[in-house]
């Protein structure tokens, strides 16, 4: 979820810079600097680095607070602290057990604070959420057997006895006790509240502060601020999380959200990615399901190994079989994660859990966007036909994984290409955004004057080998009726068509407007793809770059439309119950704790690369002027060349360093890059500033052979220093090549790690 900035009276932006970062980025800075400048809202961004956007050092109600990378749990859970130590949470919202009692006292959404856990170790449910069946208690039948009810138990104040959780409109949430089952037998439980507040009390504030290098002062007023708005409150991070610890991070801003109860209320976070139905089961047509496709059940275990435990793995079961210890795994499993390319990528070179045959990168550069894939001991597995037999890119650029390709399909940029895109966030309403091409592809035109890329080539592979869901009869509509999918237009039409009759369908295009823009001429060649009565509707949302919902319209009085209307977890069950794949200890408790930067076998970074040798931690940011493709390739390069190593000034006294010299920096785990320094107050003590983007060695680097065409380099491309390219790997892992990452999630160390500086 995101903040409503257009309401909020405080946002804590922690590891994000409005307007410099974040998704929109530009829509961001605008609505921060307006409501800064002109509203209530006050802004404190959290973060090593200052980077500009939305906010200066003069900022009005804007201020900076420099922390030590990897540690904005830490800071997070020294202002939980103070937050009950002084009872300043929102005990109505945390008391209320379910949605409607949620609702019945003026919220938007729900918690778990008051659900019971069963936190006795010789209980078969020990760590578990406390279940009626636990207690013998008869539940309602199922209306879909297919499906599991969950019956959650929480303390009734009423009583002081164990309550359905759905049956009462408040509950108990400082239990720790014992409860009765019918059986006879007890219980020891404990409330989600009150597992959390110990893990939060396990430390002070004043270690919590010497951990992040926040002052202790600062951190009780930013929490004093957060608790004087009430639901006008948002928090908000985005590359704070790709770090060994990012999940600790990641629950930590869901944590602080959800004690005042601001989720789905104007002025408090609001669902993302709200969008009109597109390229899904719409109105119009079905792009969401595959027709005549193959009835196959279950499913196999994603390349990247994650959302599985590693106790359902068959190496784990061929171990057990043995009789052999389980433990570790071959590489780190990820329990908790989702699919991720980034593991993906460490998968492929180390040919586990089983080879990849095939290799298809598509808007994708892994060499430059995976931490420690750019690393030269991983490029050069990658380049063994033995790891990948076959590697297929999908390409507008010679990118740096783009160049090991056995095959190059050349694809489009934005302006020649099709896309519908959802808004990430900071909007309340719904909005679906439509790119069109507005100039002929300057890619090869094919047989039947159908240009090569990315669509195209999947297209006629699919119909080469047969695959259902391509060519004639592949799309369905609304009433049963099949459609061709023979070109790009063939899908994203109907995907323009399902956003304009979704809900209120939008008006025809009147004859003025497509006489103004000409788009009778730059449609002529689409009318087969849409019916009649489409055409028009289809022609007003290319008019207008995509549907958008009225301003304004998106709340039902001070609660948004489109509310997520989930459970927000103080505790979270799959956490509490997931292990370790290396070690097959439990994570943690399955509330919010702080973890150092950890390695595979548990050992801390920190206890291996100590701070007195390696003092620097890095901090990844994204520059104004460059990203991993686009810009690197534009006139922007020359307004910034190269990045520098940047560092505080502090820092650079004790080192006898000064802005322009030349350094060296140092991963603990072999690797070094050169670069120029550059000493500013805009950096935590601690924290070495690497701006992203720079250090290509493709991207117009290198000249090239086309044919008999030589193509030559760019001057000026290339420069600067390539975090990536040094990034740490993990020692702990010693059956591959692995980069250091969360172990629970997968998310990858873009941040911390254990780096030096030495002069050159």
């Amino acid at each position: 979820m995101r903040p409503d900035v257009n309401h909020a009276e405080f946002i804590l932006y922690i590891g994000a810079f409005p307007g410099h970062s974040g998704k929109p980025m530009s829509t961001i800075a605008r609505q921060v600097a307006k409501q800064t400048g002109e509203g209530k809202l006050k802004v404190v961004i959290v973060d090593p680095v200052m980077c500009g956007g939305a906010i200066s050092p003069v900022g009005k109600n804007t201020k900076w607070i420099p922390i030590k990378p990897t540690t904005d749990s830490a800071f997070i859970m020294g202002m939980l602290h103070w937050i009950i130590d002084n009872q300043r949470y929102n005990e109505d919202y945390l008391s209320s057990p379910h949605l409607n009692a949620a609702k019945g006292k003026g919220f938007a959404s729900w918690c778990n604070a008051s659900h019971l856990v069963i936190v006795d170790e010789n209980h078969p449910n020990n760590r578990k959420l406390l279940r009626a069946e636990d207690l013998g208690l008869e539940v309602p039948p199922s209306t879909d057997p297919t499906k599991t009810v969950d019956y959650f138990m929480v303390i009734d104040p009423e009583t002081n006895q164990p309550a359905i959780y759905n049956q009462v409109s408040k509950a108990d949430l400082a239990f720790d006790g014992k409860v009765q089952a019918k059986s006879g037998g007890s219980i020891r439980v404990k409330t989600a509240f009150a597992i959390l507040k110990e893990s939060v009390f396990s430390q002070g504030i004043a270690d919590y502060s010497q951990i992040c290098k926040v002052p202790e002062e600062t951190i009780m007023d930013i929490a004093r601020e957060f608790t004087a708005h009430g639901t006008k409150v948002a928090v908000d991070g985005t590359g704070n999380t790709a770090s060994a610890n990012g999940y600790d991070i990641a629950n930590a801003m869901h944590v602080l959200a959800t004690m005042v109860g601001c989720h789905n209320l104007k002025g408090g976070m609001l669902e993302r990615r709200v969008a009109y139905k597109s390229l899904a089961k719409g109105p119009r047509y079905d792009l969401g399901t595959v027709a005549n496709a193959p009835n196959i059940k279950g499913k196999g275990i994603l390349i990247s190994r994650t959302g599985v435990p590693y106790e359902k793995t068959p190496e784990y079961k061929q171990k057990i079989a043995k009789g052999e210890n389980p433990y570790p795994s071959k590489l780190p499993w990820h329990p908790i994660g989702s699919a991720s390319d980034n593991q993906a990528f460490f998968s492929v070179i180390n040919s586990y859990p089983y080879q990849t045959k095939i290799l298809m990168v598509w808007m994708a550069n892994p060499l430059m966007t995976t931490p420690a894939a750019g690393r030269q001991e991983i490029m050069d597995e990658l380049k063994k036909v033995a790891r990948v037999p076959l590697i297929i890119a999908m390409d507008a650029f010679m990118g740096e994984t783009t160049a090991l390709a056995d095959y190059i399909i050349p694809d489009t940029t934005p302006y020649e290409s099709w896309g519908l895109a959802n808004s990430e966030g900071n909007t309340s309403e719904k909005v679906t955004s439509l790119r069109w091409p507005v100039v002929e592809p300057l890619t090869a035109k094919l047989s039947d004057n159908r240009h090569a890329c990315y669509e195209n080539y999947i297209i006629d592979v699919a119909k080469a080998i047969g695959l259902p869901g391509f060519g004639e009869n592949a799309i369905k509509d609304m009433d049963g009726k099949t459609y061709p999918l023979n070109t790009p237009e063939d899908y994203f039409l109907r995907g323009v068509a399902n956003v304009a009759f979704d809900g209120q369908p939008v008006p025809d295009l009147t004859d003025e407007e497509m006489k103004i823009q000409d788009l009778a001429s730059c449609m002529q060649n689409w009318k087969d793809c849409l019916k009649t009565e489409e055409y028009r509707k289809a022609a007003f949302i290319l008019s207008r770059g995509g549907r958008f919902e009225e301003f304004g319209q998106g709340y039902a009085g001070d609660r948004t439309k489109y509310p997520q209307e989930g459970c927000f977890n103080l505790y979270g069950e799959k956490m509490a119950l997931a292990k370790n794949s290396f070690t097959g200890q439990y994570f943690h408790s399955g509330t919010l704790v702080y973890n150092p930067e950890i390695l595979a076998d548990g050992t801390s970074l920190d206890q291996l690369f100590p701070e007195s040798e390696w003092p620097f931690k890095a901090a990844s940011y994204k520059a104004k002027f460059r990203s991993v493709s686009m810009l690197e390739n534009s006139i922007l390069r020359e307004l910034n060349q190269a990045n520098k190593i940047e560092i505080n000034p502090e820092d650079a006294e004790q080192l006898g360093l000064v802005s322009g010299d030349k350094v060296r920096l140092v991963s603990a785990t072999g690797g070094e890059a050169e670069g120029i320094l550059q000493v500013r107050q805009g950096i935590a003590r601690g924290s070495v500033g690497i701006a992203y983007g720079y250090g290509h060695w493709e991207y117009g680097a290198k000249k090239h052979t086309l044919g008999e065409k030589e193509i030559s380099a760019v001057p000026g491309s290339g420069q600067g220093v390539f975090l990536g390219g040094i990034s740490l790997i993990d020692p702990k892992v010693k059956n591959g090549i692995f980069g250091f990452s969360e172990m629970s999630t997968g998310g990858t160390s873009r941040n911390g790690g254990a780096f030096k500086i030495l002069k050159v």
